[in-house]
């Protein structure tokens, strides 16, 4: 070949290969991307590896359910329970503990059918033991083959002593050997029956085990009897009782009767929420006559619904006891818009304030009354201290009081 030839021939190889070249950079590749701005996605999934969950699978979706930033096609631990995915009884939903109450292989945060009963938990009146059939003798709700009293109902399968046993099937609710019949304390176990006070309540669940007090009463609810409740009774915000307070409420105190050098001193002490201080209601030299001491609402709002309103009250002397055959009482009175609508006397007679419990010290003791306001409306309540025939004696009033029913 000439050497014409042979340089025509290599300027033709040289403008071919040129064209082909730029040829292919104007296609770029199968998937549309220019090699000079082409985006790495190893997985051709769409999604660009920098943005990719899981750069080396395809995942287009990006499911993570465990939202720990690695897609689930990746991710061994897919709920992120700590337990591998091969060997999670449940791998899409948290189960450390890998529970499975009836061993079929399916932990029981992944089954509706934990006993595997073909009952649905939601459903089933015993989820944790198979029990097809449901049957249910005594219709509590609670499935025979798991029921701690299957012939009682008793829906609570209450047991106080543990014993597998429901209260309700058994005469010894506490398991102290003693039937509950006999217990004087039949949920509280005390096989010794202790009963300092000899009042039939066993010293365990006595709220007053020195003193005898049957009955229990606890009336501010503090868990001691009211018998021996040296701080006396307990009227404080958020309490079961609660104090009325200025706010809300005024107290004034006037004399009746016949009652010289009679009165009520600091009435505006009853609504200061201070058990310590007081307001004093003396009777000087008194025939037929006393003083009364008035809370009323200030607001236009009467009370509502069943309550037990009073006042907290002590004797500060013993005096008041050797003038108690001569008529000393105590009357609450309700008033609605300055008219009286009921009224309730304590004592008087022979018992005088005995039955408001005041006689032999100065602990602080309420009187009050049940009444339903919605039935008996009332924006006042008043005390009143008087008798036939008395002379220095007091009553101090610490607080007015009054507990929703």
């Amino acid at each position: 070949m000439s050497t014409y030839m042979k340089t025509l021939f290599a300027f033709l190889l040289a403008t071919t290969l040129a064209f082909g070249l730029a040829g292919c950079e104007a296609e770029g590749d199968s998937n549309g991307n220019n090699p000079g701005s082409r985006i790495s996605d190893q997985d051709n999934d769409g999604i660009p590896d920098d943005e990719d969950n899981c750069p080396t699978i395809p995942n287009s979706d990006q499911s993570d359910i465990d939202g720990d930033g690695l897609g689930d096609v990746c991710d061994d631990d897919t709920d992120n329970d700590t337990i591998p995915d091969d060997e999670d009884n449940c791998p899409l939903v948290p189960n450390t503990d890998q529970i499975d109450t009836n061993g079929d292989g399916i932990g029981d945060a992944c089954t509706d059918d934990e006993d595997g009963d073909g009952i649905p938990d939601d459903t089933d009146n015993c989820p944790v033991i198979p029990n097809p059939g449901q049957e249910d003798g005594d219709g509590d709700g609670i499935g025979d083959v798991c029921d701690n009293c299957p012939l009682v109902a008793n829906p609570g399968q209450e047991d106080a002593d543990a014993n597998t046993i429901g209260d309700v099937c058994e005469d010894d609710d506490d398991g102290d050997g003693i039937p509950n019949d006999d217990d004087n304390c039949p949920v509280t176990p005390n096989p010794d029956q202790a009963d300092v006070d000899a009042d039939g309540v066993g010293d365990v669940c006595d709220n007053c085990p020195n003193t005898a007090n049957a009955d229990q009463s606890d009336v501010d609810e503090d868990g001691t009897g009211d018998v021996c409740d040296v701080d006396g009774f307990s009227c404080t915000a958020g309490g079961p009782f609660e104090p009325l307070t200025a706010a809300n409420f005024g107290a004034t105190g006037e004399t009746f009767g016949v009652c010289v050098g009679c009165g009520v001193v600091s009435p505006e002490l009853v609504l200061d929420e201070m058990n310590g201080t007081f307001a004093e209601m003396n009777l000087s030299l008194n025939v037929a006559g006393g003083t009364r001491l008035t809370v009323t609402e200030s607001t236009n709002t009467n009370f509502t619904g069943l309550v037990n309103i009073g006042f907290v009250t002590s004797n500060p002397n013993t005096g008041l006891l050797d003038l108690g055959v001569l008529g000393d009482f105590l009357t609450l009175r309700l008033y609605d818009d300055g008219v009286e609508v009921d009224s309730f006397t304590v004592g008087g007679g022979l018992l005088a304030l005995d039955v408001a419990g005041l006689l032999g010290g100065p602990e602080q003791t309420f009187i009050g009354t049940e009444v339903d306001a919605d039935a008996t409306a009332f924006d006042a309540v008043a005390l009143e201290f008087g008798g036939l025939i008395s002379a220095d004696s007091e009553v101090r009033v610490h607080d007015t009081c009054v507990q929703q029913l």
